[in-house]
């Protein structure tokens, strides 16, 4: 026997199914695996050294950079996970999204900062945040990489690079809004049209980077701000 839907049925079971990977997008952003991976390799909880925050930036500083790295790429891709499984879904012709891509990748922004296995805190969102901007609109990635590396380089100061990496983001975002392309091959996607709500999300997403960088900022003007590269010159002395 076969059954029959309407089409309204089927945008209502669509909308469900989006819902549903909305919340496994947020559940997956809330693995707090600085903690995890912390306490698995080096049987610590970092949440009592350095900053006390689980993401990669205090992994990176107390785990060391082999482990840090792996928390950093972790936390990068939960950005990019459950939007990976809906454009293989789609391409195969399994499922289609009635939604973009960035609301996915949003709830794992939200995920990552207000962790629900956390008691709903979490990391400062940079490294999530960076997993959603390099699936939806790579040339923003490379864009704020660079920047970050620069000022990283320079200063030695990640709060900084992240912050002028998260106001590259938004820069480069509106501008392909108004002057990018439609693309019609793989090529042509870094220079892309980036959507209103695409940009919208980069913005809040900047202003929630911004926001959750608070205490480094008035570390930096006290000048108690860790910084890599003073680090780095303390051992050479």
């Amino acid at each position: 026997m076969f059954f029959l839907i309407s089409e309204s049925q089927q945008n209502t079971f669509n909308i469900l199914i989006a819902i549903a990977f909305m919340i496994l997008s947020y559940v997956i952003g809330s693995i707090p695996f600085g903690l995890i991976i912390g306490k698995l390799f080096k049987h610590m909880d970092i949440r009592n050294y350095g900053s006390g925050n689980v993401g990669s930036t205090n992994a990176i500083r107390i785990l060391g950079k082999k482990v840090g790295f792996l928390v950093f790429f972790l936390d990068v891709f939960k950005g990019m996970f459950v939007i990976i499984i809906i454009r293989i879904l789609n391409s195969l012709g399994v499922w289609s999204s009635p939604v973009e891509d960035l609301w996915y990748g949003a709830f794992s922004i939200i995920g990552h900062t207000f962790s629900i296995f956390l008691g709903f805190k979490g990391g400062k969102a940079v490294a999530t945040s960076l997993g959603v901007v390099l699936i939806t609109c790579p040339l923003a990635a490379i864009a704020c990489l660079i920047v970050f590396g620069l000022f990283l380089f320079t200063t030695g100061y990640v709060s900084l690079g992240s912050t002028f990496a998260a106001l590259t983001v938004v820069t480069t975002g509106w501008i392909l809004h108004f002057v990018g392309i439609d693309p019609s091959n793989f090529i042509e996607f870094f220079i892309g049209k980036t959507s209103l709500a695409l940009c919208l999300l980069f913005t809040c997403a900047t202003v929630l980077i911004i926001l959750r960088h608070t205490t480094n900022y008035k570390r930096l003007l006290n000048g108690t701000e860790h910084s890599f590269k003073k680090k780095k010159a303390t051992s050479k002395i």
